[in-house]
């Protein structure tokens, strides 16, 4: 008799996991087909798929910087409608029209940082979000060998306004903490080229809380290393300036340039961490604050990144649980 109650009870309650399941299953395909964000939870948002994406717009896009030789760096402005939430420091897949040449197939989604959109874009920042891109630069006799690569970015960068794009996600954990956010932790930042983009929301947000909160002295000392190669491709350095006066003194931006000036002041963004190896120490519990430390940018420079700040730390007693906390998002 107690054998089959308790098939009994394993059946029902199997009965009703399968029901609820389907019933689940029925919210999120409504809630995919008619391009409204079904929530889970607060903190759980459901994402956009590559069988499902959202149908978006560009508003603008804009070149904010080149070399002049292989690459071009694009500010472009997408209308989502007000139908994608996103946390500053997630990123985005964005699906380029066309099969590709090689597979025969759709093409993959790129990924993509989200930043919030910038005064001079003039939109509505509840139904627009930027991402900033690197585009190479055409010419006669490099045509063939991109026929099938930066599918993507050569899209967008010559999109017009109106042109449709499908977009996906948001994806990532590349985030402030609440205690980053509210200023109670020092932050180093670490950025390469658009890996710059994740910074622009953190700064952004880092001051709305403030201002709610109390006075920008109040939030901890934020230190951000950017890699570039040279002035002309300084992206949102403007940007950058003027949130440097609006922190009033919380904010060091260190251009790293990998190809401008002597010698002896060229480097990476991890030989710039040795050179300012005292000011990089000093973000470890200054004014009684940890320090978090978050990395974007190529992949090629994460370890070397992470190797340079292991010599800053290496007196640190806490080196190994500081690097352990390190957040890093890179990319191809």
């Amino acid at each position: 008799m107690g054998t089959a109650w308790v098939l009994f009870w394993l059946c029902f309650f199997t009965g009703q996991y399968i029901r609820l399941l389907k019933c689940y299953r029925r919210q999120c395909d409504n809630a995919l087909t008619s391009g409204r964000t079904f929530r889970l939870s607060d903190s759980n948002v459901l994402r956009y798929t590559v069988k499902v994406p959202l149908e978006c717009d560009i508003r603008s896009v804009r070149l904010i910087g080149t070399n002049g030789s292989d690459r071009s760096f694009y500010h472009i402005v997408v209308d989502h409608k007000g139908q994608y939430n996103f946390v500053p420091g997630q990123y985005c897949g964005i699906l380029p029209p066309g099969i590709s040449e090689r597979t025969k197939r759709p093409h993959l989604p790129r990924s993509y940082s989200l930043a919030p959109v910038l005064e001079e874009d003039g939109v509505d920042p509840s139904t627009c979000f930027s991402i900033g891109l690197r585009a190479p630069i055409i010419t006669p006799d490099n045509v063939e060998s991109f026929r099938d690569s930066w599918i993507c970015s050569r899209f967008l960068s010559g999109a017009s306004s109106g042109t449709p794009v499908r977009i996906t996600g948001p994806f990532g954990k590349f985030m402030l903490s609440a205690d980053d956010l509210e200023g109670k932790h020092n932050l180093l930042f670490v950025a390469t080229g658009t890996g710059i983009a994740p910074y622009l929301g953190f700064l952004k947000s880092i001051l709305e809380s403030s201002s709610s909160s109390g006075s920008v002295t109040d939030v901890g000392r934020i230190l951000l290393f950017f890699g570039i190669q040279s002035p002309s491709t300084y992206i949102y350095r403007t940007v950058l300036e003027d949130y440097v006066s609006k922190f009033n003194g919380r904010l060091t931006v260190v251009p790293c340039y990998s190809r401008y000036g002597s010698e002896s002041e060229r480097g990476y963004v991890q030989d710039m961490i040795l050179r300012q190896r005292d000011l990089v120490n000093s973000m470890c519990f200054s004014g009684g604050r940890e320090c978090s430390i978050f990395i974007c940018g190529c992949k090629s420079m994460d370890k070397a990144v992470c190797e340079s700040l292991r010599t800053v730390f290496s007196e640190n007693p806490d080196r190994d649980a500081i690097l352990s906390r390190a957040k890093v998002e890179v990319y191809d």
